[in-house]
C-alpha cells in the first residue's frame, strides 16, 4: 500500500458525460485481483439514487445478497506511550505492543484513538500511512490531521486499527458485517466494491420483516445469522412492545469493550 487519504466520488453530478440509458459506474459490478489505481480501499462512491458503495479487499469468499463481515480485531491493544509528541504533531510514535511484523503503509486507511490516560477524552485520527516495523516493536505513525492536546510519555495511551475493508468476507456466525457485496467473489486477495447505504436486496431470515406483528413495528432490520437480515424479535427473540421503535443505531467494526475497541460505525 501507499500513504492516503479516504475519498469520496458523486456520481451523476452535473457537467459528468454519461449515457442516457446506462450509468456511468459499472466499475462497482466487476472484481479484480489488481487494485484500481483510482481508488484506495475504503474510497466510497455515491450513486444519483443514494446507494453508497466502498472499495474493499476480500479475506475469503463473499456472496452477493448477503452481508459480508469484517474480519480485522484491531491491531495493537492499548499501551501508555513511551515517546512524547506536541499539539500540531501530525505523527505519533506508538508503543512497542503486541502486533505481526508491520509493512510502510500496511495501515492506511485504518485509525487511531489516542486517551489522555486521566479522563475520558480521546483524540480520534484517521491513520494515512506507518513505518514499516519487526514483530512487536514500536512504530511511528502518520495522521489524517494534527493532535490538538499532547501525547505525555507513560500517560497517554493508544489503540490502532487496521482498514476495516482490507478484509472482507462472507458472516458465518452473527459477525459485524460491513455490507452487501455488489457482486460475487470467489476468493481471498480480491478488490470489490461493498454497498453501504441506500436501496439493495439482501437474503431475509423467517417471515415477520417488514409487518406488523403484535403491538410493535417489525420494518427495522438487524443483521443476522449468515448475512442475512431478520426482524427484531427474531434475531433477538424478544417482543416488541407498543410504542416503541426497531431502528438500529450502527455495529461495532472491530474490538470490542473488553480488548481493543471497540470501533463503532454509525449507520445513519
Amino acid at each position: 500500500m501507499s500513504k492516503q487519504t479516504h475519498r469520496v466520488d458523486y456520481l451523476g453530478t452535473a457537467g459528468l458525460v454519461q449515457s442516457a440509458t446506462q450509468g456511468a459506474w459499472s466499475f462497482i459490478y466487476k472484481t479484480s485481483t489488481v487494485k484500481d489505481p483510482k481508488y484506495n480501499i475504503g474510497d466510497r462512491v455515491v450513486l444519483p439514487d443514494g446507494r453508497e458503495y466502498h472499495y474493499a479487499k476480500s479475506s475469503g469468499a463473499c456472496i452477493s445478497g448477503q452481508g459480508a463481515k469484517f474480519t480485522y480485531a484491531g491491531y495493537t491493544a492499548y499501551t501508555a506511550f513511551a515517546v512524547a509528541a506536541a499539539v500540531g504533531d501530525t505523527s505519533v510514535t506508538v508503543p512497542a505492543a503486541t502486533h505481526a511484523a508491520l509493512t510502510q503503509d500496511e495501515l492506511a486507511g485504518g485509525y487511531i484513538c489516542i486517551f489522555d490516560g486521566t479522563t475520558n477524552n480521546v483524540q480520534f485520527r484517521g491513520i494515512v500511512g506507518n513505518d514499516a516495523a519487526a514483530l512487536n516493536a514500536a512504530f511511528v505513525c502518520y495522521l489524517d490531521g494534527p493532535i490538538s492536546e499532547a501525547v505525555v510519555a507513560g500517560t497517554s495511551a493508544c489503540e490502532t486499527y487496521q482498514n476495516p475493508y482490507a478484509a472482507l468476507q462472507t458472516a458465518t456466525n452473527k459477525e459485524p458485517i460491513a455490507g452487501v457485496p455488489a457482486v460475487k467473489v470467489t476468493a481471498s486477495n480480491v478488490y470489490f466494491w461493498v454497498q453501504t447505504r441506500k436501496f439493495c436486496w439482501v437474503a431475509p431470515q423467517g417471515g415477520k420483516i417488514g409487518t406488523e406483528e403484535g403491538s410493535g413495528s417489525l420494518c427495522g432490520g438487524f443483521w443476522s445469522d449468515v448475512g442475512n437480515v431478520s426482524d427484531v424479535e427474531t434475531s433477538l427473540g424478544v417482543t416488541v412492545a407498543a410504542a416503541r421503535g426497531s431502528q438500529y443505531a450502527g455495529y461495532v467494526v472491530e474490538g470490542d469493550a473488553d480488548n481493543i475497541g471497540p470501533l463503532f460505525c454509525l449507520q445513519g
